[in-house]
């Protein structure tokens, strides 16, 4: 599995996430190897959203989409947002679901 994080600062964190579960969600939702999809706020208008796919080459195409997404929607997220991106090392659910790499991937 792999992971991206990605850190906004909003106008408004409410109105992003709206608009996020509104048109982003669905397309994100329907992409290829997509496992997981999160978003945090973090107070003083800050937001991350977590992105969870089944291997990178799914989590890069992830990342064209939320340009794009950004490009086609500019003032919802007004500012290009930092991230971060890498192979998930350890996962387990509230349900006993675990995920754990080959010890060749650590």
């Amino acid at each position: 599995m792999y992971a991206i994080i990605r850190r906004y600062r909003t106008s408004s964190v409410k109105r992003v996430v709206r608009k996020i579960e509104q048109d982003f969600l669905p397309v994100i939702s329907s992409a290829p190897g997509f496992v997981a999809y999160y978003v945090v706020d973090e107070g003083q208008n800050i937001q991350s959203s977590i992105s969870i796919f089944a291997d990178q080459a799914s989590a890069e195409y992830s990342n064209r989409l939320a340009a794009a997404f950004v490009r086609e929607h500019p003032t919802a997220l007004p500012e290009t947002p930092d991230i971060s991106a890498g192979e998930v090392l350890l996962y387990r659910s509230e349900s006993g679901e675990e995920f754990k790499p080959t010890a060749a991937a650590i």
